[in-house]
């Protein structure tokens, strides 16, 4: 295992669609296929075997596992088998698998070929691909048919190397306008660097200091841009911690959320530098559903978590998803309808549900899969000054009562800090303060960054002691406020 001394120098490559980006690119380029084989006419009975230039295609730029490119030559397969004309279309099962294994040999053996900086794996791969699939599918066409070996050996065979040349043609020609259009998407690296992913599996990555979530000299910049959105972070979060996250629209708040859950960077496209850490492990060398197990998120746009019709059916719907035991399921549900106080709506139409209960049913299928760490992004955002304190009151509960470590991005400090113990700043994708709330509201005030969030009370403390007043107690609410006017009112008249 490989020791990393500086883990901000450390980088992971991972590019829009995730690990499943293989399948969008094949499924678009074999549908591509299928309709130019449908149309495309022939030539002295000669046409390209479009689906075998498409997948050709395919492989060449996403590089998938030997699996994947079975995956891919079964699927053609079948494309092909409700689509050819040929005596005996059930030869493409086991051509067309041949075909792509091919393939994706030659791409990851050969992928040092390369003709004035261009690939030269489109030519090759079309030729030789089509040249195995075809040779497959006459000689099981030979015997399945029982044709003589002169029809065999001087018409069926030099047909496809005649078919193999054209794919040699026709395959490069839809791979550099392919490469073109996912590069200006984003989804793959340069037109010189296709790399999918980074390996971090032969790191030993350990966090060098403690916390449930220890995010080390983090940096993060999205496909397609220049300029990092995260910079430098550096956060740990502790058990039982009420954190919560602040700065202004573009600052970087929805970003550090995405990469305590591993959407960064397992989902989203972009370079990574520095790790995230959760209970000790490497998000890079974890998976998303396993994180989900740990640290479970709502979204700004909560409606988009639910999917199913009924409160209960959403639960479970959920905990199915982690394969939990029909018999457990039932008093999975009961446990987290009681803890978001949804019990009555067990059997309700989600139609029916209010944004505050749709809301709460997003937590209770969060909470569901027991996750310690809940994050929310901008929960209050849709929600009226009534059920902001509702919600609050809810996840202080889950926070106090249930001791779950909570994470919460916000703008609407006034309804949340009365809650938490720490206030993070972030400026610019940059940390600027991290402390107790008290301190990051002095921080902000002082340096008038994001000071229009600083809660209106606060504001006021701060402007009290420019003329020369104490107060011994932060304003953090106005209750608070009161009692530390209460409690100063002997001195307050004194000074008067």
């Amino acid at each position: 295992m490989k020791h990393i001394e500086d883990i901000s120098t450390l980088e992971f490559h991972h590019r829009q669609g995730g690990q499943f980006r293989w399948i969008t690119i094949t499924t678009l380029m074999l549908a591509i296929g299928t309709i130019l084989h449908l149309v495309s006419p022939s030539v002295g009975g000669v046409t390209p075997n479009w689906t075998i230039a498409t997948y050709c295609v395919a492989i060449c730029l996403t590089k998938p596992t030997y699996r994947q490119a079975l995956g891919i030559g079964l699927v053609a397969a079948l494309i092909n088998v409700l689509t050819s004309k040929s005596g005996f279309p059930y030869g493409n099962l086991i051509s067309e698998p041949i075909g792509a294994l091919t393939c994706a040999f030659l791409v990851k053996n050969l992928a040092f070929l390369k003709f004035r900086g261009h690939s030269c794996l489109p030519v090759l791969t079309g030729f030789a691909a089509t040249c195995m699939s075809g040779g497959a599918f006459v000689t099981i066409l030979k015997f399945a048919l029982g044709l003589p070996n002169n029809v065999y050996f001087t018409g069926m065979l030099p047909l496809v190397v005649i078919v193999g040349a054209l794919n040699a043609v026709v395959t490069p020609l839809m791979y550099f306008p392919a490469l073109r259009l996912f590069v200006s998407r984003g989804i793959l690296d340069s037109l010189e660097e296709q790399s999918v992913t980074s390996d971090h599996s032969q790191y030993d990555l350990k966090p060098s200091v403690p916390g449930l979530i220890s995010i080390e000299h983090l940096s993060y910049t999205y496909n397609k841009q220049t300029t990092p959105v995260l910079d430098d972070v550096s956060l740990a979060v502790h058990k039982g911690d009420f954190l919560v996250i602040t700065g202004e629209s573009g600052s970087g708040k929805s970003s550090l959320c995405m990469a305590m859950t591993g959407a960064i960077p397992h989902y989203f496209g972009g370079v990574m530098k520095g790790m995230v850490y959760v209970d000790g492990k490497a998000t890079t060398q974890t998976t998303i559903s396993r994180l989900a197990s740990r640290v479970g998120a709502m979204l700004d746009d909560y409606d988009s978590q639910l999917v199913a019709m009924t409160v209960e059916e959403e639960i479970a719907f959920s905990l199915e998803n982690q394969g939990v035991a029909p018999d457990k399921i039932e008093t999975a549900i009961t446990e987290v309808l009681e803890k978001v106080k949804l019990t009555p709506y067990r059997t309700r139409q989600l139609t029916n549900l209010s944004g505050g209960q749709r809301q709460r049913l997003v937590i209770a299928g969060v909470l569901a899969t027991n996750p310690e760490i809940l994050v929310f992004d901008e929960p209050t955002s849709a929600l009226d000054p009534e059920g902001t304190h509702d919600f609050y009151e809810l996840v202080h509960e889950l926070n106090v009562r249930y001791g779950h470590t909570i994470v919460v991005i916000e703008h609407n400090l006034e309804a949340a800090l009365p809650y938490a113990n720490r206030l993070v700043l972030l400026d610019h994708g940059q940390l600027r303060s991290d402390g107790d709330v008290e301190t990051t509201l002095r921080y902000m005030y002082d340096h008038d960054i994001y000071a229009t969030a600083v809660p209106k009370v606060f504001a006021c403390q701060m402007d009290l002691e420019k003329a020369g007043y104490q107060f011994d107690q932060p304003w953090l609410s106005v209750e608070a406020a009161v009692r530390s006017l209460q409690d100063a009112a002997p001195a307050l008249e004194r000074a008067v």
